[in-house]
Formats: C-alpha cells, structure tokens, sequence
C-alpha cells in the first residue's frame, strides 16, 4: 500500500515541478534508452499465523527466488532548465521470472519448496535542483526529490502461493555534482532517505552517476549507471514484510533537446 503519511508533500513537490517544466524560457531535454538492471538482496514474508521470525527467515532474490539476473529495461528521462532551475522525471521498470527452491518460509510456503517466482520493481522519480555554485568546469545544486517505488515479488508451490506488494513515496534532499569538459558533461546526484514511511520504514537510497556527450547542438548521447537501494520493513498485504534490496544497472539513452 502506499504510505499516505508522505503524499502531501510529496504531491507539493511534483505538482510544483510540473508547474515550473510549463513555464516559459525552459529548455527541454529528452532522452530514452535500455536499461540493464538487475536485482539483489533478501526478502521475508510473515505467514498468516504470525509466527515467523522474519530475520531467521530471509530468501535471496537471486540464489532462493532466482530472479537476480540482468534484465533489460526501458528507461526514460525528460529534464527541464530554466536560469539556475533543472528538473528532472526519470524512471524504469522490470519484470523477471524464474523458479528456485525456498532457503526459509515465505509467508505460507515452507522452506525447502521448489516454487515458480516472479520479481517486478518500477523507479519513477522526479527532482528538482538549484544551482548554488558554478565554475567554467563545475556546477553543483541542491534541491528536493520524490521518488516512486514499487515492489512486487511472487512465489507460488504446488500448494500455494505468496506475494509482497509494497508501494511507497519517498521525498528525500537532493545534491547534484557536475563536471563540464566542452561537450563532455559528467556528473552525479543522489537522494537519500532514512525514515518511518507507515507501510515501508527504513533507508531508501537512489543515486546515479553519467556521462554525456553533446555530440551536435540538438542532440546527445549519455551513459549511466543507476543504483536504488530499499532497506525497508513494514506491512504489505496485510502481513509484515522485511526487505534489503538494491536494484542497479548500466542505462544507455540517446536524446534531443529542443
């Protein structure tokens, strides 16, 4: 479920943000690409009588569930400039499935099961950076992100079947480095954020690097590496849930700007 606990400032921020990407004056950038993700890290679910020690519990997305391979993603990125002022609305999604064999319980399925697995995990984020310094090579703002995200990993056994569905919004502050070599643009930004989100308590990390080369005036190419990180426990389905996981992956975007 998502956290409504957050949404309003959460909804402030976009609402803003896309109010300022139709102003005028702006300049627009616009880049798609593949994204090769992959996912890591443990889940546990509780079962419907209440009593498993999720710690003692814990199934890893790639060696138990078998869903840690590298998937190739659609990824999308529009940015918006204006004086002093970027915003950004980035994001992607993954699907994978596989089948493994249970370290521990998961939720109802007990330890040791063969099951069929799904793992889904959808990233849209949306930042806004100011510019409070900025040299002929280096620019650095900071500002404020909302970011989506959405995890959906399924197990299902000859007998039974179970799923983590957890959805959250999470505003964090955002920090912006930039190097700036000619047509060479290279930088990184992150937003990190540590706090009880209702469905979804624990730290929530989403950072990139890139870089991007103005290949002509209109159009460009950019390479990136993208890391989130979920390390979270709380309520999905009505059951408790514990998850540390991180999806990272290479994105390679061309894009114009008009």
């Amino acid at each position: 479920m998502l956290p409504f606990a957050m949404t309003k400032s959460s909804l402030l921020l976009v609402s803003t943000l896309c109010l300022f990407a139709a102003c005028k004056g702006n300049a627009y950038r616009l880049n798609v690409g593949p994204m090769f993700a992959v996912a890591n890290g443990q889940i546990a679910l509780q079962n419907a009588a209440g009593s498993l020690s999720l710690g003692d519990n814990q199934n890893d997305i790639d060696s138990e569930l078998g869903t840690g391979d590298t998937q190739a993603a659609p990824y999308a990125r529009l940015e918006a400039s204006n004086g002093k002022h970027r915003f950004r609305l980035h994001g992607f999604g993954m699907d994978a499935n596989s089948s493994g064999q249970l370290l521990g319980d998961f939720g109802n399925i007990a330890a040791g099961s063969q099951v069929t697995t799904s793992t889904e995990f959808y990233a849209i984020s949306a930042n806004w950076g100011f510019e409070v310094l900025r040299g002929e090579k280096y620019r650095v703002a900071v500002g404020a992100q909302a970011g989506y995200y959405s995890l959906d990993v399924a197990a299902r056994s000859q007998t039974s079947r179970e799923e983590v569905v957890t959805d959250v919004v999470v505003p964090m502050p955002f920090l912006e480095v930039e190097g700036l070599f000619g047509p060479l643009t290279i930088g990184a930004n992150a937003g990190i954020m540590g706090a009880d989100l209702g469905d979804g308590s624990g730290r929530y990390w989403d950072m990139e690097g890139y870089l991007r080369l103005q290949a002509t005036k209109n159009f460009d190419l950019m390479a990136g590496y993208r890391y989130l990180l979920l390390d979270a426990y709380g309520t999905a389905t009505d059951r408790d849930f514990d998850a540390d996981v991180d999806v990272q992956g290479v994105f390679l975007t061309a894009g114009i700007k008009f």
